[in-house]
This record gives structure tokens, sequence and C-alpha cells, in this order.
């Protein structure tokens, strides 16, 4: 049993040498031998957030005629090449909903939807806005050293008061009572 071990290592030896080349150096001549090295980085693109829900104070809204202001924060991370795309869509075409209800007057808040704009090439990809969310938006990320170590993106969204007319001294509502909500969907997808 143990003289078949140490025949089947010294095959394995002669093997080994016997397929390797013979780089002649004879005559003065120089030897070289090139070594190829490769690797494989695998594409890491995704979203991080540390807070996905955005709740409004609805009683501010009923009380006003202008916008009131909400934001998240959340970060991009991608290392492809070609960039990646942001994906912005909303489940009420732009609306907050009253829960239970379909689209209709009484039931549904305008808002707007704007990504953090800085002062950079990264946050000009992100396009003009603030913009409502009646359809889906893409918006195109070149490749590029912020994208690979990640940055840091914040989502804005300005919903309409929804303060009406006083009638006789009493207070009034464009909407009626009651909960609305609606769900926006970020994607990244590499290019």
């Amino acid at each position: 049993m143990k003289r078949l071990v140490f025949a089947s290592v010294a095959a394995l030896a002669m093997v080994g040498t016997a397929s390797a080349d013979f780089i002649d150096a004879s005559d003065g001549g120089t030897a070289e031998l090139t070594i190829e090295i490769t690797g494989t980085v695998e594409e890491i693109c995704g979203i991080t957030a540390s807070g996905t829900t955005l709740q409004f104070d609805y009683g501010e809204l009923a009380g006003t005629t202008g916008t009131v202001p909400g934001g998240v924060s959340f970060g991009l991370v991608c290392n492809a090449a070609a960039g990646a795309t942001v994906g912005v869509s909303s489940a009420n075409n732009g609306y907050l909903l009253r829960n239970g209800t379909e689209t209709g007057p009484g039931n549904q808040i305008p808002y707007s939807f704007d990504l953090d704009k800085g002062d950079d090439e990264f946050s000009y990809a992100l396009g003009t806005r603030p913009e409502s969310l009646t359809s889906d938006r893409t918006y195109p990320i070149a490749g590029s050293a912020e994208l690979r170590q990640g940055r840091e993106v914040g989502a804005y969204i300005v919903v309409d008061g929804v303060k009406g007319p006083d009638f006789q001294g009493a207070p009034t509502t464009t909407v009626f009572a009651g909960d609305y909500s609606d769900i926006i969907t970020l994607s990244l997808t590499a290019n």
C-alpha cells in the first residue's frame, strides 16, 4: 500500500517536469519568461438606506395652501464601468391616495419628487427637478470614482397643502379626511 502512494507521487512529479517548457539562454542570449496574472472583480451594484418610511404631518397639510417638504437619504454604489441607471416610480402615479380609494377629486394629494442635486458631474446626471412621478423616471449615471466608492443621495418629496377657502370663518380642505399614502420605488441597474 505504501509503495503505491510513493509511485503515484513520483509519477506526478515526472508529468509536471515533462510538460514544462525550457527557455534556452545559450550562446550569450537571454532567457525570458512571461507570466500572465489574471483576476476577476465581481460587479457590485446596489442601494443602501437607513430609513424607508417618510411620514408627513397631515394636520399641517390641512392648514396650508403651500407645500410641505420631507426627505430621506440613501446611498448608491456601483462599480460597472458603463455606470448605472437610477429608476424612480410611484405606485399611485405621483399622488398620495386616500387609503381604500382610487384616484379622483377629494381622494388624492399631488406631490413632486426631487433627487439631491449637488454641484458636481455625478449630481448633474440626475437631471432637472422637482418633477411629478406621473410616469416612471430614469437617470443614467456614468461610471465614476464617486459611484464605485458609494455616494449618498437625498430624495426630497414636496407635498401640496390641502387647505381650502374658509367658509363662514370655518376652515375647509380640498380633500376628504383620511390617511393618504403612496409607495415610491427606487432602483439601481448596472448599465
